[in-house]
């Protein structure tokens, strides 16, 4: 046998090892399907349109177009419906329901959705056509607890870099910490987690029911 061939082997038991490992806690874990405690926060689809209209000032600044250097408010609502556009249009994940609750320098995200949603990873996307359909369709609620760091850039320069840090994860009731959600979600959950910021932006803080953008 080559040695190529052997690599390919041991590629292949690796990710199967995985898979299985990862697949047998998800299917034999009765708690990722439980529903936790959900506290429903009021927001609607169209306060997105609202909140990218607010980040616009942000460009403005990175380009020049504007001098205003008071902080960038987003409300609570605004936040809800922000982030649900973007994980439905980023990473296909879309909730019902959904809720985001700001406080204390943190975020608490909840939201039901379903298991095919979250195979997107090698190898589970390519095992996901031999599971069940009653077992992919599966609802189950995510929690996610963290706060955003930024990593300045240049103003009219370089980009900077915003990153969610992650600090709980939970699937149902069961915490689970952070690696199934990157096992299975592969590149599509990291990318989720970071993204490119104008380079005048200085840092982002979570307060009670809003987020205060700091610009330079």
């Amino acid at each position: 046998m080559k040695m190529g061939c052997v690599g390919c082997l041991i590629l292949l038991i690796a990710l199967t090892f995985i898979a299985v490992v990862v697949g047998a806690f998800f299917f034999l874990s009765s708690n990722i399907f439980e529903e936790p405690r959900f506290e429903a926060v009021d927001w609607s689809r169209s306060d997105a349109s609202a909140a990218r209209s607010t980040l616009r000032e942000i460009i403005l600044r990175d380009t020049g177009q504007s001098g205003r250097k008071d902080p960038v408010l987003l409300s609570e609502r605004e936040i809800n419906a922000l982030v649900a556009r973007h994980l439905a249009e980023t990473a296909g994940l879309r909730f019902d329901p959904f809720a985001i609750r700001l406080a204390q320098g943190q975020f608490l995200l909840q939201g039901r959705t379903v298991l095919r949603s979250l195979l997107q990873g090698v190898p589970f996307a390519q095992l996901a056509a031999y599971l069940p359909a009653s077992q992919l369709d599966r609802r189950l609620w995510i929690s996610v607890r963290g706060h955003i760091a930024v990593q300045p850039g240049e103003p009219g320069g370089k980009a900077g870099q915003a990153r969610v840090v992650l600090t709980e994860f939970t699937l149902g009731t069961q915490p689970v910490g952070n690696w199934p959600f990157f096992v299975v979600m592969g590149s599509a959950g990291g990318g989720l987690l970071e993204w490119r910021v104008p380079g005048t932006l200085r840092d982002v803080d979570i307060e009670d029911r809003r987020v205060v953008i700091r610009t330079r």
